[in-house]
C-alpha cells in the first residue's frame, strides 16, 4: 500500500466517522437504538433536535473540517505545521457558516480572542478544567498524516496545532495520542495493538512536552493510563460488539472531555481489532460525543487500512456533501512530505 493511499484512508476514515456520528451525537446508546430503529451503520438524516442547521447527509462537522482547513492552509502555503498556518486554518474554517456553527466552547473563546474581541474569563481557579475538552484530539489526526511513520514529529506538530485552542496539559496529551497513533499506522507490518501502544506513548510524551512548553496545568485523569484501561476493556470484549460498546461507554465514557472520548476511541479500536468500518460503527453508536470519537478513531484506522477499506459510495457522498476532493488532498499532502 502506498503512502498516499494511507493518507487518503486517514482523511476518508475521519470524515466518515464525523459525518455518520453527527446524527447520533449527545444521545445515549439506548436512545440511538430507539430513534433510529437499531445501530446506525449508514448516513441518516439528522434528528430535528440537533443544533446543525442546513446540514445534509454526508456533511461533516467541526471535528473533521478544522483539520481539513488547516491542511488546506499548509498545502496552499507549502509550509509545515506552525502557529501561523494553524491560526489561518482555524480562521478560514470559522468563515464557513455551515461548519462554524459546530464550534465547541474552547474553540469559540479562542476565535473571539483572535478577532480581538474582549473575553471575560474567571481567573480565580488555578485549573481551567472546562478547557480539558477533545477539540485538540479531534483535529490532531491531521498531523499524523503529515508525519507518516514519525511519531515524535507528529507529537510536536500536534502540540503546535492544538495549543492555540487547547493550551493545557491534558487536552494536549490527548491530541498527541491521536497524532502518534495515526503516524504509527504508516509503518510496514504494524498491528492494531501497536497503534494503541503508540497512542499511550504519544499521550505520555505529549503531557511531558506540554508541561515543558508552559501549557497550563489541568486537574483530571492521566490520558495514557485511561487509554490503557479502555484498551484492556476492549480486548476483553472482542467479538461482542454490543458488550464492548456498552462497557467502554459505561466505564470510560464518550463525552466532550478529552479524558473520556480519546481513550474511548482506542478502546473501540481494541474491541474491533482495528477493523476500519466496525471501529467507526462502534464509535457512532457508543453515545454522547459520537462524531468526535468516530472522527478520531477514523483517522487511525483509516491510515492503518487505507482508503480501499471503505466502499466508493462513502467517498462520493463525503465529497459531494462538503465540496471536497479528498483524494486530491491526499496527493497534495503526499507531495509535501
Amino acid at each position: 500500500m502506498t503512502r498516499k493511499e494511507k493518507i487518503f484512508g486517514g482523511l476518508l476514515g475521519a470524515a466518515i466517522g464525523d459525518s455518520m456520528g453527527a446524527a447520533t451525537e449527545f444521545m445515549t446508546l439506548d436512545q440511538i437504538k430507539e430513534w433510529f430503529g437499531g445501530n446506525v451503520t449508514t448516513y441518516v438524516d439528522l434528528p430535528d433536535h440537533m443544533f446543525l442547521k442546513g446540514a445534509v447527509k454526508g456533511m461533516v462537522t467541526d471535528d473533521f473540517s478544522i483539520g481539513y482547513y488547516t491542511a488546506a492552509a499548509m498545502i496552499e502555503k507549502r509550509q509545515k505545521m506552525n502557529d501561523a498556518v494553524a491560526i489561518e486554518g482555524l480562521l478560514n474554517w470559522n468563515s464557513d457558516p455551515l461548519y462554524s456553527q459546530c464550534a465547541g466552547p474552547t474553540t469559540k473563546i479562542t476565535i473571539a480572542r483572535l478577532r480581538g474581541e474582549k473575553i471575560q474569563e474567571k481567573q480565580e481557579r488555578l485549573c481551567m478544567n472546562q478547557r480539558v475538552t477533545n477539540g485538540g484530539g479531534m483535529k490532531a489526526g491531521i498531523t499524523g498524516l503529515f508525519n507518516p511513520g514519525d511519531v515524535d514529529a507528529a507529537v510536536e506538530d500536534a502540540l503546535t496545532m492544538c495549543h492555540i485552542t487547547h493550551d493545557n496539559t491534558i487536552a494536549l496529551s490527548a491530541g498527541c495520542a491521536i497524532a502518534a497513533a495515526t503516524a504509527k499506522a504508516f509503518e510496514d507490518g504494524v498491528s492494531y495493538l501497536e497503534l494503541i501502544e503508540a497512542g499511550i506513548y504519544g499521550a505520555e510524551k505529549g503531557f511531558a512536552r506540554a508541561a515543558e512548553l508552559g501549557a497550563k496545568p489541568a486537574a483530571g485523569c492521566n490520558i495514557a493510563k485511561k487509554i490503557a484501561l479502555a484498551a484492556e476493556i476492549g480486548l476483553r470484549h472482542q467479538d461482542d460488539f454490543e458488550g464492548a460498546m456498552r462497557r467502554i461507554a459505561d466505564i470510560i465514557g464518550c463525552g466532550l472531555y478529552a479524558y473520556e472520548s480519546v481513550p474511548a476511541a482506542f478502546g473501540f479500536i481494541a474491541a474491533c481489532k482495528g477493523h476500519a468500518l466496525d471501529t467507526i460503527y462502534m464509535a457512532v453508536n457508543g453515545g454522547d460525543d459520537t462524531d468526535t470519537v468516530a472522527c478520531m478513531a477514523g483517522y487511525i484506522v483509516g491510515a492503518f487500512h487505507g482508503a480501499d477499506a471503505y466502499p466508493e459510495a462513502h467517498l462520493d457522498l463525503i465529497n459531494s456533501a462538503n465540496g471536497y476532493d479528498l483524494e486530491k488532498m491526499a496527493a497534495d499532502i503526499d507531495a509535501m512530505i
